[in-house]
């Protein structure tokens, strides 16, 4: 059910060289091996995948277009931290697009589609039920809630920045020290969108989401401030 929204490179396939390498990359975050600030072990993703560090490279040009990872002059690559100013025109990104793409979706529902989300909200809520060391993977089951959603307006330009824009969040915030009751709250913001959406209230859907983006934003901005004065104070 979460395969067609998993971020470029771990998808299940044929792949090439910097593609696999992608993948690596995205795991290793996932796996909690790297993190945002932390330098690309470039030599160990190479070997990992029996790959010279040339496909390795070009992998790493390619994330660095896309906001993953950031070059040093003849020091390589550490893994891009996004900052508290930078986020916020993230979420400005999300209520624009989300908020339109809300209204096609309620609008043009069915019961099908409706029946997805709510498979997708299951997988989201038995991920965030268990550790909080998941909450990446719970990110990856929150972006197929939304991306299910955005698709619904057969935009292809509107979701693609959606799928980046959720991807920089999955990989490139710290998540030390965030608070852990917010997963529970983004749960129960997710039924209410659905519940909205089930009784085709096109209003109520689009509050409820711009309400659950508002929500996350808050909570994620303040908790990146905070890492920021931490360092500062360091």
């Amino acid at each position: 059910m979460l395969s067609p929204y998993l971020p470029a490179g771990l998808e299940v396939g044929g792949q090439d060289g910097p593609t696999r390498a992608v993948g690596a990359f995205k795991r290793m975050l996932l796996a909690q091996q790297m993190h945002p600030g932390q330098k690309v072990p470039l030599d160990a993703i190479a070997n990992s995948l029996s790959l010279s560090r040339t496909p390795v490279r070009e992998a790493m040009r390619r994330l660095e277009m896309e906001g993953f990872v950031l070059a040093l002059p003849n020091r390589g690559f550490v893994v891009q931290h996004i900052g508290s100013e930078e986020m916020i025109h993230i979420f400005d990104a999300r209520r624009c697009i989300e908020g339109f793409t809300m209204v096609t979706a309620t609008e043009q529902r069915s019961k099908q589609f409706l029946q997805e989300l709510i498979e997708l909200q299951a997988v989201y809520a038995r991920v965030l039920s268990g550790s909080p060391n998941r909450r990446r993977l719970g990110m990856l089951a929150d972006k197929a809630f939304h991306m299910r959603i955005a698709e619904r307006s057969s935009n292809p330009h509107l979701i693609r920045v959606l799928a980046n824009l959720f991807d920089r969040l999955i990989f490139t915030r710290p998540l030390d020290g965030f608070p852990v009751e917010r997963m529970e709250q983004a749960v129960a913001e997710h039924r209410t969108i659905l519940a909205a959406m089930k009784r085709g209230d096109t209003d109520g859907a689009r509050r409820a989401i711009l309400n659950h983006i508002e929500a996350g934003s808050v909570s994620i901005i303040e908790h990146l401030k905070l890492v920021e004065q931490t360092a500062l104070a360091i």
